[in-house]
């Protein structure tokens, strides 16, 4: 078995694999960490040959990297443009990106083998545009949903934060709707119109792909985006571990 791990900034996320298939997830907040003893007893029971790690949590990354050696000697995996991945970057700074962004364009390659555009909807919305080919070609970051919303209530005096939804109504009839409806809505209509533009600006029939914890809700509603895949990011993870485990 294999442990995966995406340490994000609003949640961790593991995944224990069996050969290619997820055996079993867990979901932490970031901002709570891991309970050591509940966790080192659900490692326990799925005992891992290997752990990776895509973080883009430093702090964190070396308590896990601490907890696996100490409880179960293994010495952690690093995703980073550093390792064997199959791509090429055109990009100023390979190094400058997130190790999560490289996972999702590794996983998406994995099981689409397409043109692909990616975008995972997090903390930040992240946009990834990748060739089938491996040729990673760069890509975008906007704020995510939640994002807003909080940004919205810290720097307003009179704006509370609110659920993240679909509006019933396009014009908000209160100072609920209006912020649900202004955040959702654009973020929609942001989302199409980059895809769009995307396409046109390569000439190319990307196939779409969104990831990540608002992905879900917003892959409904944006008619650009071809499949919701929340697992992306592990399964990257696992795949990029296997890739430098041949070399090893």
């Amino acid at each position: 078995m294999i442990t995966a791990i995406d340490i994000g900034n609003t949640n961790i996320h593991i995944g224990f694999y069996v050969r290619e298939r997820l055996h079993k997830k867990l979901v932490y907040p970031t901002r709570k960490g891991v309970r050591e003893p509940s966790f080192i007893e659900t490692v326990r029971v799925n005992v891992p040959v290997a752990v990776a790690i895509t973080s883009v949590v430093p702090r964190l990354t070396k308590r896990f990297a601490s907890f696996f050696r100490k409880h179960f000697g293994l010495t952690i995996f690093r995703v980073s443009s550093r390792v064997q991945t199959h791509l090429s970057f055109d990009y100023y700074k390979p190094q400058t990106l997130g190790a999560d962004r490289i996972a999702n364009v590794v996983g998406g390659l994995a099981r689409y083998r397409k043109d692909l555009i990616i975008i995972d909807f997090g903390t930040a919305i992240t946009f990834d545009i990748v060739l089938r080919d491996g040729h990673y070609l760069g890509g975008m970051i906007c704020p995510g949903t939640q994002t807003m919303v909080d940004a919205l209530a810290q720097h307003t005096a009179l704006l509370k934060k609110v659920a993240v939804v679909a509006p019933s109504r396009l014009v908000g009839r209160s100072t609920e709707e209006c912020v649900q409806s202004g955040i959702f809505t654009g973020t929609v209509a942001m989302v199409q119109g980059l895809i769009e533009k995307i396409k046109k600006a390569y000439r190319k029939r990307f196939y779409c792909i969104a990831t990540g914890g608002a992905g879900e809700l917003m892959s409904k509603h944006i008619e650009g985006i071809n499949k919701y895949d929340p697992h992306l990011c592990l399964f990257g993870t696992l795949t990029i571990y296997r890739y430098n485990a041949k070399k090893r």
